[in-house]
């Protein structure tokens, strides 16, 4: 057997009680898509007004920040709560489409903000066009605002497709089951890096 192939299995032996382990949603079921788009529908704002309260509707959503469940479609992690960028936003992305916006998601290897001085890792947010101009929009915080969304980008910002999640998720994957298995073995919590409560109106990055 060859030596990738060895190390390919002990990943696998090593993840599966990280993924086993993973918290439980602290609800029994959550709001889908079509109920926020309802919802926001359902207050007759438009343009600015209508994309700030879509960002604020979906962050009210997401009450963990988690990166212990990479794995989980977009709809599922708003179902349970909890989540990260890719999928937060992409949340994000499809209420804004269904309430007729131009919408499309970006990422940064490295973003800044949120009053935090250390480089957040691959962030990923929406470009939502508004009268013909195109604004960021994300939903890490329930305060969020065109135009005060906490970060600025500080590489270079490129499409995020359909593989790039995929890829980023497999690229966080070993990083994710390292720290939770350190964590076991010196008995010490999990970090908060990788699995938090959001309090208030904290980020979720």
């Amino acid at each position: 057997m060859s030596k990738k192939r060895i190390l390919a299995g002990l990943g696998i032996v090593a993840a599966v009680p990280v993924v086993i382990a993973a918290p439980s949603p602290d609800r029994p079921g959550g709001r889908s898509i079509a109920d926020l788009v309802s919802e926001l529908r359902s207050t007759g704002k438009s343009g600015r007004e209508l994309v700030d309260a879509a960002m604020q509707t979906v962050a009210g959503e997401f009450s963990h920040y988690s990166a212990w469940h990479l794995w989980e479609r977009p709809e599922t992690a708003l179902k349970h709560g909890r989540g990260w960028s890719h999928q937060y936003n992409t949340v994000l992305l499809l209420v804004l489409r269904q309430l007729g916006f131009e919408a499309r998601m970006v990422q940064a290897a490295r973003v800044r903000g949120w009053g935090n001085p250390w480089w957040h890792v691959a962030h990923a947010w929406v470009k939502v066009t508004i009268d013909g101009r195109v604004h960021d929009a994300c939903a890490s915080r329930r305060g969020n605002r065109l135009g005060d969304l906490g970060f600025v980008p500080v590489s270079v910002e490129i499409p995020l497709r359909r593989v790039s999640r995929w890829a980023l998720a497999l690229f966080m994957a070993p990083f994710v089951v390292g720290t939770v298995w350190r964590a076991w073995l010196t008995g010490r919590p999990v970090p908060q890096w990788v699995y938090r409560v959001r309090p208030d109106d904290a980020s979720l990055a």
